[in-house]
């Protein structure tokens, strides 16, 4: 366990806080607190993941992990009992937030209304949960809190005193948000109601939060605030400068209430960090930002969840604390970082199955980073809910479903189906559209499809479908689809307007032109109908263009550009890009680089847009311009695998080779499939720096790549860990292909060839057998068509673990044992590891289909779940090997560089091996008709 960095940390979340509002509030002095804060400590964006849905990124936020992987998908669910629809629940969450992995660690923790925390989980500490601050009755009624609400129990009944009712709060209260209150008739303009209830909601968060910071012993505090996300919803049209659709009136009341919303923030934000002390760590993040000037959408798209278009990329990350630099700025965050890097801070290690990173910029001194390779894996007292309480959403309503159907539940009425029904779509798409965020677009076909056969009327299925063949570079299945999606456009369109029609007809003296007769359902539906009625032929055009792009067709591609139209500002900076991503591909600079700058005057901190200019610098051959470009983007977004390439060449071409393989190494870092990349790498390796052990790395990681491009085509997955081993191996001298010097002649070491079944293990005894160095095996297992060689096999090897005495027969000779049984090895024997690599998805493909010709079943886990239970495997692998790297020795062997390179891979064997193999021998021993053997 690493020293801990800190004795107690509070992390604030601010739901859509944004530095484009704050700086200048800062700049002004209106937010005094703050400032002094970032002078203390470290400040940057932190970037959000798609879509952009506050449940699904608090809960990414406390677990480290993308929503795929926690399982919250929305802002609703079906209730399991009822089948009613209720708000979000942990309920559905499958793996340990923050709280339960410091829980089993002995931490103390105080959550203050997370969304979602309800209902709260009985860690060591309180649990506020996010149903706390929501007044269910009129200010002269009994207001009782829900059961779930407040962990421990005894602290209901003083907590519930601390909640504030929007009636409670008077004019002068208000009058900092809306100082014309007085002028409102209240009758007719609702909204300042609204402003009321969230200032009532947000006190009291902030009262049970200081409450229990102040009363109750903590290590850990974490305290949500939604409200400015309400006051941006509500009234960010509002904001300075007025825009030209606001009217004036409407303008002069509320263009106060967003700084308002910020300036009430930042006094809360003072009282916590004083209550947490100069000692504490104190992190400040926010989940996205919020678009305050002309990139605010005027219209907000006809679709659940559709408010999310007003939300910016970028939220906020500040932290201070005595392991943090003072005054600096911090690049590449994500929200994904925040819980590694807080177990980090407490000396815990970060679990292998995150998705962040532990933001090490941000500390005085590099921290100690460790790791395990899941702490769901890891038993303790973890406080959270009992089994049996969590439930998936999805699932149950669907095992729900099969009980309706089969006739033993009786079905829900009408309305509540719908609902759920709905909410259930909404859940699915969600999960789509975090897959397809998480690269994973072959995962989220089959979501979409089904979701575009149940509501073929709904065109943003298709058009994420649409993209994900794209993705896939399955152009052929992507036109069909926007076929049909412009087929059903017409069809529903025309209904759509046929219905209108009816209710007008209906109507009689009801005109269209006063609404304010017609019920809210009536009003809504025919607003549905309005916007369904109309076709988007800009859109249409838009993804005729990126079609004709992947096609290679960029003339065509920007003919359908230019006939998209006019475009809210907002998403013009998309429709930009691509027309200048098509002009770069017709070298046609100048244009480019113009549409480019446009960009940036709509958007100045479009990453895209700065990235898009280098590319215009390297095609004109000017790599000091590209540079700076290069670099700008990186700055914007840390993580953009493009730009550090990009960066690389430059960098190359100027003659700067160091620093073009630092970025070159952090390109293929953040995206290993880069083949170019790994190219330049090798060719540096070999050509600059005398490294041809490195340079022979590159070259394997670009064949690996080249063919994870391909099976990424064919299946829309990318498998990120498909390698057996990582290239970190735990001997410095071997990197992961090979040693830069011979080993010394073998002595009585064991060569151990392992890796997976199917993953060349035959091949390579066959190998080293023709080399001259004899088998360990008993012919138990004959030669057959899967190895008409033979297996080289040794039964006892299968007993290991509860016999290794024929573990000394081996010494001198090669003996192959499977990767799981290598951690059984015993310590008293000095071991060289020859470790094969193979694509996970081509080991389970050739696995199923030998275990089909045997007539057997095999494992009844799913392949992508037999993938995920190797990879674990692979963990234990590793680990073992860095803990006896002593006396082991590992070098790792890809299967496909074998067979396409056996000369060089029999030369490493024998450096490997300590010399004297016949070398000519082995490199004929690769059948060379695996050599044409392609995934299936």
């Amino acid at each position: 366990m690493a020293p801990p960095l800190t004795d107690k940390v509070l992390l604030i979340g601010w739901d859509a806080a944004d530095w484009k509002i704050m700086t200048p509030l800062i700049d002004s002095g209106a937010m005094p607190n703050l400032e002094r804060f970032l002078t203390q400590g470290v400040m940057g964006n932190l970037s959000t993941l798609m879509p952009v849905l506050s449940p699904m990124l608090w809960t990414s936020i406390a677990t480290g992990k993308r929503a795929y992987k926690h399982g919250v998908h929305g802002f609703s669910e079906p209730d399991p009992a009822s089948g009613q629809v209720r708000p979000i629940t942990n309920l559905g969450r499958r793996t340990k937030a923050v709280w339960n992995i410091l829980n089993q660690n002995g931490k103390r923790s105080n959550i203050i209304g997370w969304w979602p925390s309800h209902p709260v989980e009985p860690i060591n500490g309180v649990m506020v949960s996010n149903h706390f601050q929501t007044a269910v009755r009129a200010l002269d009624q009994p207001w009782p809190m829900r059961p779930g609400t407040v962990h421990p129990q005894r602290l209901i009944k003083p907590l519930s005193q601390f909640r504030v009712h929007p009636w409670e709060i008077d004019a002068e209260q208000l009058l900092p948000f809306v100082p014309q209150a007085a002028a409102i008739d209240q009758d007719e303009d609702k909204r300042l109601f609204s402003v009321a209830k969230v200032l009532a909601e947000c006190a009291s968060v902030h009262a049970a939060a200081t409450a229990v910071m102040e009363l109750e012993p903590w290590d850990f505090t974490a305290v949500y605030y939604d409200a400015i996300d309400h006051f941006c919803h509500g009234f960010m049209k509002y904001h300075p400068p007025r825009l030209p659709w606001v009217a004036e009136a409407d303008f002069d009341l509320y263009k106060n209430v967003v700084e308002g919303a910020y300036r009430f923030h930042d006094m809360m934000f003072g009282a916590l960090t004083d209550l947490a002390g100069e000692d504490a760590t104190v992190i400040l993040c926010s989940d996205h930002g919020f678009h305050a000037d002309h990139l605010r959408p005027r219209e907000i798209p006809n679709e659940p969840a559709g408010a999310a278009e007003e939300h910016r990329p970028f939220g906020v990350f500040a932290m201070r604390g005595p392991a943090i630099k003072l005054d600096e700025l911090v690049f590449g965050a994500s929200l994904l970082d925040i819980t590694p890097t807080v177990l980090t801070l407490f000396g815990l290690a970060v679990g292998r199955d995150m998705d962040g990173k532990v933001l090490v910029t941000a500390f005085d001194r590099k921290p100690v980073v460790e790791f395990v390779e899941s702490w769901d894996a890891i038993a303790g007292d973890d406080g959270s809910h009992p089994p049996g309480w969590h439930a998936d959403p999805v699932d149950t309503a669907d095992a729900m479903q099969q009980l309706v159907d089969l006739g033993y539940v009786d079905s829900p009425d009408e309305d509540v189906l719908v609902a759920a029904q709905n909410t259930l779509r909404e859940l699915r798409y969600n999960l789509a559209r975090d897959l397809i965020d998480a690269q994973r677009p072959g995962e989220a076909v089959p979501v979409l499809e089904s979701l575009w056969e149940r509501w073929p009327e709904e065109t943003r299925f298709g058009v994420q479908l649409f993209g994900c063949m794209l993705t896939m570079e399955q152009s052929g299945e992507a036109r069909q689809i926007l076929n049909d999606i412009r087929s059903r456009k017409q069809t529903y369109a025309a209904k759509a307007r046929e219905e209108l029609t009816s209710i007008a007809e209906a109507s009689g003296s009801r005109k269209d032109a006063d609404e304010k007769e017609l019920t809210r359902e009536e009003r809504m539906r025919r607003m549905r109908l309005r916007r369904r009625a109309v076709t988007n032929h800009g859109s249409l055009h838009y993804l005729e263009g990126r079609l004709c792009l992947a096609d290679g067709d960029a003339k065509g591609a920007l003919a359908c550009f230019e006939r998209v139209g006019e475009v809210q500002t907002h998403n013009q900076p998309s429709l930009l890009f691509a027309k200048a991503d098509a002009l770069l591909k017709l070298a046609r600079y100048d244009e480019a680089a113009a549409a480019f700058e446009q960009m940036l005057n709509i958007d100045p901190v479009n990453a895209n847009a700065r990235l898009g200019l280098c590319r215009v610098w390297l095609g004109r051959r000017r790599p000091r311009r590209a540079l700076d470009e290069a670099l700008a983007a990186i700055g914007l977004v840390y993580h953009n695998p493009q730009a550090h390439h990009c960066c690389g060449i430059a960098c190359q071409w100027l003659g700067r080779i160091d620093d073009a393989v630092r970025a070159f190494e952090m390109a293929v870092s953040q995206n290993m499939l880069l083949v170019d990349a790994h190219r330049r790498l090798a060719k540096l390796y070999r050509t600059k720096l005398d490294d041809p052990e490195r340079a022979a790395r590159h070259r394997v990681f670009a064949a690996v790549a080249r063919r994870r491009q391909r099976a990424f085509r064919e299946s829309g997955a990318l498998d990120r860990d498909q390698s057996c081993i990582p290239a970190e191996l735990p001997d410095a001298r071997l990197g992961a292909v090979g040693k830069p010097k011979t080993l010394p002649p073998l002595h009585d070491e064991i060569i151990v060839v392992s890796g997976l079944p199917r993953s060349g293990t035959a091949m390579m005894m066959q190998m080293l057998s023709a080399g001259g160095l004899e088998p360990l095996t008993d012919g138990a297992r004959g030669a057959d068509e899967h190895n008409p060689r033979g297996y080289f096999e040794y039964e006892a090897v299968k007993s290991i673990g509860r016999d290794p005495r024929w573990i000394r027969r081996a010494q001198g000779r090669a003996v192959k044992i499977v990767a799981p049984l290598l951690p059984k090895l015993p310590s008293e024997y000095r071991y060289r590891v020859i470790f094969m690599e193979r694509i996970l998805a081509e080991v389970i493909t050739s696995q199923n289909a030998m275990l089909k010709k045997l007539g057997k079943s095999g494992a009844s886990a799913s392949p992508e779940r037999l993938a995920e239970i190797y990879r674990r495997q692979f963990e234990a692998v590793r680990e073992f090997l860095t803990r006896n790297a002593d006396h082991v020795q590992v070098m790792a062997v890809d299967y496909h560089e074998t067979l396409a390179r056996p000369r060089a891979t029999a030369e490493r064997l024998n450096d490997f091996l300590g010399g004297g193999l016949e070398r000519e021998a082995m490199m004929h021993a690769v059948e060379p008709t695996l050599r044409r053997q392609r995934m299936a």
